[in-house]
């Protein structure tokens, strides 16, 4: 199992859902194990030592390039004795090149996850992020059934004789929100655009232009929630005595937060080099920004996920536009319209209900697993 954000779908996926029976792989060493046997992979302790060195970056490329290739004892007698009806795995780390081995050694099918392209966050050279790039399409073609977390993925993977679009689900518990407050001509609270989520690489960049195009006393206002910002503490401390940036929250506190906001904003880069990442990638956050039921406006280029899908289900108002002047505008064109802010209310719980809910996604995914698994056991033995 990967340690990135595919974590939290695979958690709603499996977790509590009495159609698996789970053992669990994974080199995440927070890991809590929750009704399931499971091994956690650590790296021997000098290695990571090395790993916070200056030579750190290549201890990183070692790791992605040899990990994957060894099957230690220990796990291989786990999973001989687990027998498990097939092996699943996130593709983007080289968990999934140990997953893949496994697979072939127990003579068992490989499910695989594509979530986010691999370079995303990597810790590596150049080299190498151009050689996980490859692999990463390389475990695609491996994988007796491939999920895509959007259309765009396959698409930008390749054919595959057995590949479905998996998006992150809307969890089937959670209780609606209140709707929003008036708009600010009927009240005297601003009207308030929330982001919440990662504020490294360009995200916390593009959100203090933003900031800094709202006008002082203005009836509309930023609010940020999030973590991984590279501003400095001075600035970082404003921001939180203004109100702007209110931290990372989770659970009720994330609730509130929305629950208080009048509109959500999605952040797509511009930047040449995230290019990649966000044709192929669909946000979470916009699930969770769904089921607020609050009116969304998506910030990004135009061969984005969320641009494309935001404009062909019309659940956001769309800035293709770097200049955050734009989003301004589109802000106040939401807070003095409540009749276009239920229609993309409207569309949005439309296509949540469509694509996104969990009595949707999981099905179809339980469906494709039994019917790979039933072709595989016709297979004559070799």
């Amino acid at each position: 199992m990967d340690t990135l954000g595919g974590s939290l779908l695979f958690h709603r996926q499996f977790s509590g859902n009495a159609d698996y029976d789970l053992f669990v792989v994974t080199d995440n060493s927070s890991f809590e194990s929750a009704g399931c046997d499971a091994i956690v992979l650590q790296l021997p302790a000098f290695v990571r030592r090395l790993m916070r060195t200056r030579v750190g970056l290549f201890v990183h490329d070692a790791i992605h390039l040899f990990r994957g290739l060894w099957v230690s004892p220990r796990l291989w007698r786990a999973a001989y004795r687990f027998q498990p009806d097939l092996v699943l795995t996130g593709a983007e780390t080289s968990m999934a090149d140990l997953a893949y081995r496994l697979a072939r050694s127990l003579n068992r099918p490989l499910v695989g996850h594509f979530m986010d392209w691999p370079t995303y966050g990597m810790l590596a050279h150049q080299p190498i992020k151009a050689w996980a790039s490859r692999q990463f399409i390389h475990r695609y073609r491996r994988c007796q059934l491939a999920f895509g977390i959007c259309p765009e993925m396959l698409t930008h993977l390749g054919p595959h004789p057995n590949a479905h679009v998996f998006y992150p689900f809307a969890p089937d518990n959670r209780d609606p929100l209140p709707p929003p407050p008036p708009g600010p001509l009927a009240r005297e609270r601003p009207y308030t655009l929330l982001f919440a989520g990662n504020l490294g690489e360009w995200y916390g960049q593009a959100l203090l232009a933003l900031r800094d195009v709202i006008p002082p006393g203005s009836l509309l206002k930023l609010v940020i929630a999030g973590r991984h910002a590279d501003w400095d503490p001075e600035l970082e401390e404003r921001l939180v005595a203004e109100g702007t940036y209110i931290g990372f929250l989770k659970g009720q506190a994330y609730r509130d937060a929305l629950s208080h906001s009048d509109a959500l904003l999605v952040i797509m880069g511009f930047d040449a080099e995230a290019r990649l990442i966000e044709s192929t990638s669909f946000k979470s956050k916009i699930v969770d920004y769904l089921l607020a039921e609050r009116p969304l406006i998506v910030w990004g280029p135009c061969y984005s996920t969320a641009v494309r899908h935001a404009r062909s289900e019309g659940f956001a108002l769309v800035v293709d536009s770097s200049d955050p002047s734009h989003v301004l505008q589109a802000l106040e064109k939401l807070a003095h319209n409540p009749t276009l802010c239920q229609q993309l209310v409207d569309a949005g719980r439309q296509f949540r209900q469509r694509c996104l809910d969990a009595d949707v996604v999981l099905p179809g995914a339980l469906t494709a697993k039994r019917q790979l698994l039933a072709a595989w056991d016709r297979q004559p033995a070799l």
